[in-house]
């Protein structure tokens, strides 16, 4: 698997340069719709176009580095925040949509300035005190830091816009977050907000219960997620230590060492935990399509916010590469 990874590695910045593709990682090649137990570079394309109908300079190679590749459709990738769109619900997202005091992960929540995406988890600084856990895009309305679209004490919303929360329905404040650079490779889409008061959250997710730990991804990992439109979920990790492109609107923003999931979200599912079958914590979701979802190693999330899910480990013993220096309070 370590050839795979640095023939990925070396060859990603030509494959992405093709037309279509959107991303580069490691993970198992299919044949005849079966995954095997071969290891190949991984090469993601919005749709798959029969090879004659593209230039050959423009196919991907059948290897490179003499290791086999494979091509796999994951669709147009975007952050999965809510659409401000009204719907008729289930009893369960009727739930997970509604004003909730304490509030679990799972549930809406967002920047006053957005639609709604999904109330992660809670987490603790060294000091023991508690924040919310989500991405960028739902609690700091996709800020780069510069760009004045959010910034410290914001109001955050539960339940979100989309879902009729108003000022009166603010559950705490924006109180830091990673800023998404456009023109750089990100690690992760992540934020976190003050509550009002220790009373207004909880830390059992909403049909999954506590967080037990923390885990690294592999592929061919069952996981799960909680979240707003989609509630409780499950699927496999698919490729690992990806480089994807995904579509903030204005244009695609670059993200390196992230995790594919099959598909196992909707929008509004933005900010969910992902968690293996023992309840310890692997990504943090952020983007995906029909055909996939994105997530962030959480390693690489606790670390950049520099928090724990418990109040005596509140880091990850492992640094991730190049995830410090980015938080902006």
């Amino acid at each position: 698997m370590e050839e795979v990874r640095k023939a990925a590695s070396r060859q990603r910045a030509a494959l992405l340069a093709l037309p279509n593709v959107v991303g580069v990682g490691v993970g198992y090649k299919q044949k005849g719709g079966e995954k095997t137990a071969k290891p190949a570079v991984i090469v993601m394309v919005r749709r798959k176009v029969p090879k004659d109908e593209l230039a050959p300079q423009h196919l991907v190679p059948e290897k490179v580095e003499g290791v086999p590749t494979d091509v796999v459709e994951v669709g147009d990738l975007k952050p999965l925040a809510r659409e401000l769109t009204p719907q008729v619900t289930p009893v369960d997202q009727r739930l997970r949509t509604s004003r909730l005091r304490p509030a679990p992960p799972g549930v809406s929540i967002g920047h006053y300035k957005i639609s709604a995406g999904t109330l992660g988890a809670i987490v603790y600084d060294p000091g023991g005190h508690p924040f919310i856990l989500s991405n960028n895009h739902v609690l700091a309305n996709s800020t780069n830091g510069r760009d004045h679209r959010a910034k410290r004490g914001d109001p955050v919303l539960q339940p979100g816009a989309a879902d009729g929360g108003q000022s009166g329905d603010a559950i705490g404040v924006l109180e830091r977050y990673v800023p998404i650079k456009p023109r750089q490779t990100n690690l992760v889409d992540a934020a976190l907000a003050k509550p009002r008061s220790a009373n207004v959250i909880k830390d059992e997710i909403l049909g999954l219960g506590r967080v037990t730990g923390v885990a690294k991804p592999r592929l061919g990992l069952p996981v799960r997620k909680s979240g707003r439109t989609t509630g409780v979920t499950a699927g496999f990790v698919e490729i690992i230590d990806a480089t994807v492109r995904v579509n903030y609107g204005d244009a695609p923003v670059s993200f390196g060492d992230q995790i594919i999931l099959t598909p196992m979200s909707a929008p509004g599912d933005s900010g969910s935990l992902v968690v293996d079958e023992k309840n310890r914590a692997v990504g943090l979701l952020f983007a995906g399509s029909e055909q996939s979802t994105v997530c962030s190693p959480i390693e690489n999330v606790l670390a950049a916010l520099k928090v724990g899910f418990t109040t005596s480990q509140k880091t990850p013993a492992v640094a991730p590469r190049k995830a410090r220096r980015s938080v902006t309070r």
